[in-house]
Parts: C-alpha cells; structure tokens; sequence
C-alpha cells in the first residue's frame, strides 16, 4: 500500500493512435492539452496515424495545427493501412524507446488528471510481473451481459481484472515486452480450451481486445484498474462501432492528483476474465469456504457442463434439495452478500449437475438478477407514456 503523491520514476511518452476520424483526434487532443501535468518537464507526445483512410490528410492537420508545449511533438503518417491491430501494436512497441507510455485511442477524452495517474500507477505497479498493464478507465459494467459492474470496496483506489480493457492504457517497456514475447511463442486466436467465455471468439481477426485478454488467462496476469475513471469513450463509429453509442459515457477524474494504491497481493478485488472475483480473495471474505473448490458464477455466464471445479457459487436456479449453502442477493455487490452472511437463496453452492435448465427456471433467475443489478426504481404507468411519447417524437424532430 502507498499514498502515491511521491514524484514518480520516469515521464511517460502521449502516443495517440489515429485513423481517419479528424474531429475525433482534434477533441482528444484538446483534452489532453487542457489536462495538468505538475513537476513534469519534457513529456514526448507521439501521434500516430494509420494510412489508407478517406480524411488522412484531414487528420494529419490536425496533428500538424496540434501545440504542444510540455515537450517533444512527433507524427508517424503511415503511408499504407496497417490495421488496427499492427497499427496499435507498433505505437505500443514505443514503449521500447521512452521506458514507459500511455496509449490513447482517438475516439477517447481524457480527464484533467489522467498523466498524473498513469505515472504513478506505472511508477507503483512496475515491479509486480504479474500486473500486465494500466487501465485508465474504470469498469463500470459487466461485459457479457451489460448489467452494472462494481468491483468490492477494497483499501485502495484501484482493482485488478484478467480482462486488456482498450479505453486509455499505459505500459512499462518490460511489460509490453512480455505481451510480445508471449505473442511470438503462444499467440492465438481464442480457443474452447482457454476456458474463456464464448463472445471472445465472436470479435472479428481485425480486434486485439480478445488477444491480449487471451495473453492475460494464459499467463495469469491482470490489468490494474482505477475505480474512478481516467479517460472515456465516445463510442463513435469506426472498427469497433458499426453506429455511434453513448454507453461508454461517464464522469471522468478532472481534479484529483494524489492516489492510494493496493498491491495484487494484498487485494480482494481481483476479477478473472468472466469478471468474477477469485475464489481465494472470496475466501477472504468468507472464511467459511475455506477448504472448498469452487468458481464464482453471480451473472450466471458460466456453462455447467464445462465447469471443472467441484462445485459453483451461483445465481444459476438449482435443486434446493442439492444446495450445499446459500447466501441471500440483497447487498451490493454480489460478494458482500457472503461477508455479511445475509441469509437467503440467491447464491447458492452447488454442483454444476444440479443446476435447473428448464426455461421457466432460468427465465425466473434471469428476471432476479435483472432486478438486482439493474437497481432501478418502478416506472408509473404516466411516466412510461410520457417516455414513449417522447422517443416517438424524437423521430421525427
């Protein structure tokens, strides 16, 4: 643990990754003009932008208009497309020559502290092979299901999660270096014997998403997370929109400058890539499951029938007369449940044989977890008219 508002290692170098979307690189880089930088002298802003689009040359004057007064300003204009993939790969192969960066995609806004937390995050976490890389964004949602996320609260500002999360990312040398190393030895697409959830296969060639969180699973390193978010995304169309969307919006850190960090070791709030806590950092919690084998399961995305721990901790429906234990699903998040011992049958232990797979079952257990986690008050009947009214009109504005 740290109060990390010590003056960090190294400064690390801006790399702005850009293709085709002019207006978006042009907003991003205003934010990050805006954003503070204290006791930071000659930070190198690297500009990155891919070839082959229809606004190239729009875009590469931007970059040339783009000021920049705290240091060195490059622009990397690829002259052929590289794709997505070799063309963030490549910005993050620059972490080789700077030590240490912070990768930015431009369809991204970065809030007015964003520096000063990837340098200590980097500065803190820089040391623990197993953290694979910073996220500057915090998850707020569950990815599989897009119910509410909340990581459990921990005595730190950060929690750790087996999933690459591409909204705002910094890296040390070494830790992009081991990514790459593992690349050329076992780098692959995802396969069923990865134990991952199906919709990582779903992603197009053309993602690195599914890769990288690949690389996390298989070498058991984690992403480092703010619970505050660092850096938003506007969700425009491009190569991960086919239509814009504002689900990403959230309120982004303007203001602070000091952060109190936990390690891995020390953290409970540590998630595997189905965004379920670890069972051992569980047991923490629950004492009471010590000695057993288990896995999480509290948004039901696990398949039973390729489960290979002895027993689930589920909101999956069963037999109650097969349930080994049984904790209500009242408190938030899910896990608090267990430390509190609240008494109920929303989760409960059991065998992955025993789960109820009748439809009425699992629609009743679906409508259950919706309520919970989505947390919303009822609509009155004139509220709902007025809202229908109002999306209808909209249509025609």
């Amino acid at each position: 643990m740290t109060d990390a508002n010590h003056q960090p290692a190294t400064s690390p170098a801006i790399i702005v990754v850009a293709y085709n979307r002019p207006e978006s690189l042009s907003r991003l880089l205003t934010s990050i003009a805006k954003a503070t930088y204290p006791q930071v002298k000659n930070i190198p802003i690297v500009i990155s932008i891919d070839g082959g689009g229809s606004h190239h040359l729009a875009v590469k004057d931007v970059a040339d208009r783009f000021d920049w007064p705290y240091g060195p300003k490059e622009i990397v204009a690829h002259e052929t497309n590289l794709g997505l993939i070799e063309h963030v790969f490549s910005c993050g192969d620059l972490s080789q020559r700077f030590g240490r960066i912070i990768l930015l995609e431009d369809d991204l806004v970065v809030g007015g502290s964003f520096y000063a937390y990837a340098q200590h995050s980097l500065d803190f976490f820089a040391g623990d092979p197993q953290v694979a890389g910073i996220s500057l964004s915090a998850l707020w949602f569950h990815g599989f299901t897009q119910l509410p996320f909340t990581p459990y609260p921990d005595d730190g500002d950060n929690f750790f999660m087996q999933v690459a999360w591409y909204q705002g990312q910094a890296y040390t040398a070494e830790q992009w270096q081991r990514f790459r190393d593992w690349l050329q030895q076992d780098g692959g697409a995802v396969t069923p014997e990865d134990r991952m959830h199906p919709m990582f296969s779903d992603f197009p060639e053309t993602d690195w998403f599914p890769l990288k969180t690949r690389y996390l699973v298989k070498t058991g390193r984690f992403y480092a997370f703010p619970r505050q978010s660092l850096a938003v995304n506007f969700g425009e169309t491009g190569t991960h929109f086919s239509q814009p969307t504002s689900f990403f919006q959230v309120p982004v850190q303007d203001r602070r400058s000091g952060w109190r960090f936990q390690s891995l070791r020390e953290s409970v709030a540590v998630y595997d890539s189905w965004q379920e806590m670890l069972p051992d950092r569980l047991k923490r919690l629950a004492p009471e499951l010590e000695g057993v084998t288990f896995v999480t399961d509290f948004y039901a995305q696990r398949n039973p029938e390729l489960v290979s721990a002895e027993l689930m901790l589920t909101t999956q429906p069963s037999d109650p007369n097969a349930t080994r234990n049984s904790w209500g699903l009242t408190m938030r998040p899910p896990e608090a449940n267990l430390a509190h011992g609240v008494t109920g049958d929303g989760i409960r232990l059991i065998r992955p044989n025993t789960i109820d797979r009748s439809l009425r079952s699992r629609f009743i257990a679906d409508w259950n977890r919706y309520r919970y986690f989505s947390n919303q008050r009822p609509i009155g009947r004139w509220q709902r008219v007025r809202y229908l009214l109002g999306r209808r009109f909209s249509r025609f504005r």
